[in-house]
């Protein structure tokens, strides 16, 4: 199955900056489009992931703060639907 990602309705500045990105990568500027989606979800769930495992080493240290079960409660159920 092939990736492609049509993007129509874009301002001439953004598509001459994909134009431009895509040429440097050497990709079609679809092929750019769907590699910057795809890196934006990635950090988005690395930075959720570093949040979450701070919350993890507080909860272990011991020093617990209002609502700090809360949040482990919330990646417990997190972890629980990914493993799913």
């Amino acid at each position: 199955m092939s990736k492609t990602l049509q993007v129509k309705v874009a301002s001439e500045t953004l598509r001459a900056r994909l134009a431009a990105s895509a040429s440097g990568n050497f990709r079609t500027v679809d092929q750019e489009a769907l590699a910057r989606l795809e890196r934006s979800f990635e950090i988005e769930d690395a930075l959720a992931s570093r949040t979450q495992q701070k919350w993890v080493y507080e909860a272990l240290a011991g020093e617990m703060r209002p609502g700090s079960v809360k949040r482990l409660c919330i990646i417990a159920r997190k972890a629980r639907a990914l493993a799913a």
